[in-house]
């Protein structure tokens, strides 16, 4: 009681602004305030700080709370595993704090509390210089942009400090801020509901595995067309460098252009006359530099800005030849249920007649000793429920429908390539407001560098006043960069944040296709010229060879003006210019008159990191995938540049692998060739499995839990999981037995667990033994004690033996955890590069001995991809045309018969001659020299005459092959349109003329023309016009009437608005089925159908005939279907 009132008055007293703390909205206020409410106080009286369970917080009014932890989830781009005070502070500030397990916090208090108090003062200090060197700068930036109170700023979502910007920028455009999204609960796609719909988003993607350094040798397999290519395009290179880059136009005043492309042409040439080399590689990571937000921009992308058919239809711009929209792709993926349309609406209106209970429980809580008129009383109408309530019994309901009448859910999921239009005449107030934070960026990323070497030139003169200045201008200028990067990568996401007022999958679905094209055309390139190794969302890792061409500087006559270029940041910018460059960009210029300039943008570029000295990529143990995502990078000096996706990084993980990944990465830097810097590598695989394999001998019990221990924290309480079975709910369960139910009842409980050997058989689920029951007390009473330690874990392994730490442990658990991890980063990669395994003990998986064996086989067959080669479209059609022009000029005498040899002095003229076709790989046999008047005459009469000879089908055909597909798809397609709309007519045609030479009809009506030919020579041309339209128009038959005579009718039919009457005779078909086959004579034939009802078909005939043979017949026919060994008789009357 003492010390909170002693320090409710030392804060009344000082009144601190700001008050800090590291997850003190979870732990520190909220602790504080049930303490002062035991004892009597209000801590919302004392301090004005009140704490909201529902929202997390803790706040007051008079000051701002400050919780870093928040900064560091949201801004610090750290992982989630490294998200605690010790793995910050050593992250930002460079040192090791203090740390005590939070099981031991209590003993320690009690026996220690000298290092508890080390401890506190520890923790305080990290939070200090956490705040003042990063928060606090970062947040009162933002809170100078965005129009909110710091606590706000720093707990909000990036989402929604966007908002807040741009209701702002609205409000200064006049423009008004639209309602909160709401999605539609009734969507529908190819007649089934929508369960979620949403766009394919970046492209990600590994593509090698294993060991890539700077200083050994890698062998490359270059395409010399490639290096051609970039060789031709060299000028067009370096001007757009020079021009774009360096933003200047006069190319002239430029003094050593020619040295500096022949420089870049030298090495360009040596590596395309030298395809296949083994050298050093340069390893580069080749971004796009704000990639997101450059494509809003350069693309003007914002969601008032999607319009559709019906909104440009409506628009007083809208023109022919109007060039203010822009049509651009985008993938939308979605999830149906199986059920179809009519199925959803048919269960919609039965629950919709029904009655639910009011109770939270439904049926859990009914009384059913209730009165139906009571029961009737608790329950209300589904139409009264709140329409999401209502929405989500139904879909509750649609589920079990879907799998009890379909056996499953969810169909496949679609994806469906579709197009966005964007307006380019928008009110750009969305645009506008990203660029202003871009540039912004820009500007404190500069003085950011600017001031890095200020502060490398105060460190060599040694002026501590200089260091100090620079180093807080450093720190200022990075928080600021930082605090736009955040705000400024939000811009992309905000658009499909649920209940944003600015939403639109559209423009986030074409902002990630866009981005991802690009990443793939650079793929590309790089695999041409190079080896790409991992494709991430915004940019391409690569390694290029070590002579390939690097840095350049150009200089001006008069040497004031220097630029200094990357050629591979070049090539790759020249290639996305021409792509993306939105040429229909458009600007208001004329308010009143609503005048608009247009001109061309495009602010997507790439630049280069690198090159580095190492990075390695681990493999998959299964077989042809590779994990994403997963990659360390070193400096030249050594240093980690960069890692990402290992278990060292990941929070609870086994300490085990972090330690021995810690300890991992450092030695592929050792040794000069491959098979030494595995063999470094093997030496610490092979330390950390004799660890294993001796059971820890070496260590103490307590060193060795350390490593073998797992963490876990429960995002609920332990009654919320049910029966759910995991290693961490199993933990919590056994906590609870020897430290009481107090202890798990809450939230956040976090369970550390050792996997034990027994009880064998089990899942490793059931297995967890939590690790407090060998080093923590409960209740004062010590569980070091042998007895009440063995009693536990006995009762929980089922043993009745030695129940020591080593006798329970699964060794062979953790040895195939560790072994799995060795797989992965040293001796599949090791594999994959044709170096022998280099820990023995870890043996390779099957389909990796298959893998090695290609890649070792000297004779391995080549595929067709490598021997040919696809030839240019143009050179091709202009191949063609030649050859063309060559045949329709040979001369009929060269050409001899094949029936002629032995008979030259008989001409051959008498005779029919054999078609000769002449093909491209014969023109140089069998052509003459001709002047070229005569050739130009031959393909002048050739041009003339094919489209007379050729059929529209053969016309397209020819058009589509002088067609690119990748260069002009547009009218690839169109010209493949018309061609299958050719083939199509020709296929009704041909059905037509079929179904008119099997129709009995045409029949009928050949005997009514030729009998009314007859003597009427004068009315033939209107018969053959009748019969013309009779066969080929429509008939509507308006009547059937029967005819004097049995079998036949008349039809009353119009055709081509006349009547007429045309006879219609009906023949009688029935089937037999007889046990055996019938001998005598017969008039039905012998046929193969199934039955009805299951019956069996011994010997089936289909008789049909005209009801005047079946009058003549039908004694005979009697007396056989009188016949025993007919079993089934099946009359069909027509």
């Amino acid at each position: 009681i003492e010390l909170l009132r002693l320090w409710f008055s030392h804060m009344q007293e000082v009144k601190p602004g700001i008050y800090v703390t590291y997850n003190g909205d979870f732990f520190d206020w909220p602790f504080l305030e049930r303490r002062a409410t035991h004892h009597g106080f209000k801590m919302s009286d004392e301090l004005g700080f009140k704490c909201d369970m529902n929202q997390g917080e803790c706040r007051a009014r008079y000051a701002c709370h400050l919780d870093c932890f928040a900064w560091v989830k949201r801004d610090s781009y750290l992982p989630q595993g490294s998200q605690g005070l010790k793995a910050v502070t050593k992250a930002k500030l460079g040192y090791d704090p203090l740390e005590v397990n939070p099981e031991d916090m209590v003993r320690f208090a009690k026996e220690k509390p000298q290092m508890m108090a080390s401890y506190s003062v520890s923790d305080a200090v990290a939070t200090y210089y956490l705040y003042t060197t990063y928060v606090h700068p970062f947040i009162f930036s933002l809170a100078t942009i965005i129009p909110m109170p710091p606590d706000e700023v720093l707990r909000k979502g990036s989402g929604t400090l966007c908002e807040m910007l741009l209701m702002v920028q609205a409000y200064k455009a006049n423009v008004i801020c639209p309602n909160k999204h709401q999605s539609d609960p009734e969507k529908f796609y190819n007649n089934h509901l929508l369960e979620s719909e949403t766009y394919i988003g970046g492209h990600v993607e590994c593509l090698e595995s294993g060991v890539f350094r700077s200083d050994i040798p890698s062998s490359f397999t270059l395409e010399p067309s490639a290096y051609q290519q970039l060789i031709d395009n060299l000028d067009r290179d370096l001007q757009y460098a020079i021009r774009v880059e360096g933003k200047m136009d006069d190319l002239e005043s430029v003094s050593n252009y020619d040295e500096v492309k022949n420089a870049i042409m030298e090495k360009l040439v040596k590596l395309r006359d030298a395809p296949i080399r083994e050298e050093c590689p340069l390893i580069y990571h080749l971004d796009v530099a704000a990639m997101y937000p450059n494509i809003i921009l350069t693309n003007r992308l914002q969601p008032p800005s999607i319009v559709t058919d019906e909104i440009c239809t409506a628009c007083d711009f809208n023109r022919p030849g109007k060039t203010c929209l822009r049509k651009l792709e985008w993938v939308w993926r979605g999830e149906t249920f199986m059920a179809k349309k009519s199925d959803y609406y048919g269960l919609k209106t039965q629950i919709e007649s029904e009655f639910v209970d009011d109770s939270e429980n439904n049926n859990n809580n009914n009384n059913k000793a209730l009165s139906h008129y009571s029961e009737k009383r608790s329950s209300k109408s589904f139409l009264d429920l709140p329409k999401s309530e209502q929405q989500s019994r139904l879909k509750e309901r649609l589920k079990k429908y879907c799998q009890k009448a379909y056996k499953r859910v969810l169909d496949k999921p679609v994806t469906e390539l579709r197009e966005a239009g964007i307006c380019m005449r928008e009110n750009p107030f969305y645009v506008d407001t990203v660029r202003s934070f871009r540039d912004r960026r820009y500007e404190y990323k500069g003085l950011n560098k600017v001031w890095k070497g200020k502060l490398s030139m105060a460190k060599a003169s040694g002026n501590s006043m200089e260091i100090q200045e620079a180093q807080d201008m450093v720190v200022l200028y990075d928080s600021l960069q930082l605090a736009h990067k955040c705000i400024l990568n939000s811009f992309y996401g905000y658009v499909m944040r649920k209940g944003a007022r600015w939403y639109s999958m559209e423009m986030a679905g074409v902002v990630t296709y866009t981005g991802a094209k690009i990443i793939q055309n650079a793929r590309l390139l790089v695999e041409k010229i190079g080896k790409p190794l991992e494709l991430d969302t915004d940019g391409i890792w690569c390694a290029l060879p070590g002579s390939f061409p690097e840095n350049f500087t150009f200089k001006t006559k008069d040497s004031k003006w220097k630029l200094t270029i990357s050629y591979p940041c070049v090539m790759l910018n020249v290639d996305v210019a021409i792509n993306n460059t939105n040429d229909q960009y458009q600007t208001l210029t004329d308010p009143i008159r609503k005048t608009y300039t247009t001109h061309s943008e495009c602010s997507i570029e790439f630049e280069v990191d690198g090159p580095y000295k190492a990075m390695i990529l681990p493999a998959s143990k299964e077989e042809g995938i590779l994990i994403k995502k997963r990659y360390a990078v070193f400096n030249d000096d050594g240093t980690l540049a960069e890692l990402k996706g290992f278990e060292i990084k990941r929070r609870g993980e086994l300490k085990l692998i972090k330690v021995f990944q810690a300890e991992l990465f450092d030695k592929f830097l050792h040794g000069s060739t491959l098979e030494e810097c595995y063999s470094a590598v093997a030496s610490v695989a092979n330390r950390w499995l004799d660890l294993l394999d001796n059971q820890g001998k070496d260590i103490a019990d307590s060193e060795l839990l350390d490593y073998i221990s797992e963490s876990s924290t429960m995002s609920k309480s332990l009654a919320d999981y049910g029966e759910q079975k995991s290693c961490a709910v199993t933990t919590a369960r056994r906590l609870a037995n020897f430290l009481g139910d107090a202890m798990v009842k809450d939230k956040g409980l976090r369970c550390q667990y050792i996997i034990a050997s027994e009880p064998k058989g089990t899942p490793v689920s059931e297995r967890a033994v939590p690790v407090a029951i060998f080093e923590t007390d409960a209740g004062g009473v010590c569980l070091m004690f042998a007895e009440v330690m063995k009693f536990y874990v006995r009762k929980w392994c089922k043993v009745s033996s030695d129940v020591g730490i080593r006798s329970i442990v699964d060794w062979s658990y953790y040895k195939q955890r560790l072994s799995s991890n060795i797989q992965k980063i040293v001796t599949i990669p090791a594999a994959m590069q044709k170096i022998a395994n280099p820990v023995p003990r870890v043996v390779h998986p099957d389909w990796l001995h298959k893998k090695v064996r290609e890649k070792e086989d000297k004779f391995r067959q080549r595929k067709l991809v490598d021997v040919f080669k696809s030839m240019n479209r143009n050179e091709h059609s202009k191949k063609h045309n030649d050859s063309n022009c060559v045949h329709l000029a040979m001369d009929d005498e060269i050409v001899n018969e094949l029936e002629d040899f032995g008979n030259k002095g008989r001409s051959s003229t008498c005779k029919p001659r054999p078609i000769i076709r002449h093909y491209e790989a014969n023109k140089e046999r069998h052509s003459r020299k001709l002047n070229d008047r005569d050739l130009e005459q031959q393909c002048n009469a050739d041009n003339s005459s094919k489209d007379q000879l050729l059929s529209p089908l053969q016309q397209n055909e020819i058009l589509c092959e002088n067609v690119d597909r990748n260069v002009d798809y547009q009218g690839w397609l169109q010209i493949k349109k018309q061609t299958w709309k050719n083939i199509l007519e020709r296929r009704k045609k041909r059905r037509f003329e079929n179904s008119r030479k099997s129709d009995p009809r045409i029949s009928v009506l050949e005997q009514m023309n030729s009998k009314r030919s007859e003597g009427r020579s004068r009315v033939s041309s209107y018969l053959k016009r009748l019969e013309v339209d009779i066969r080929k128009c429509h008939w509507q038959i308006i009547q059937l009437v029967p005819s004097p005579l049995i079998g036949q009718f008349f039809a009353w039919v119009v055709i081509d608005g006349s009547m007429h009457k045309i006879p219609v005779s009906v023949p009688r078909v029935f089937y037999l089925n007889s046990r055996s086959p019938i001998t005598e004579e017969f008039m039905g034939k012998r046929i193969n159908k199934t039955l009805p009802r299951g019956r069996h078909s011994y010997n089936l005939y289909e008789v049909s005939i005209n009801e005047i043979q079946y009058g003549e017949a039908s004694k005979k026919l009697a007396a056989l279907l009188a016949d025993p060994d007919v079993e089934v008789s099946i009359l069909i009357n027509h």
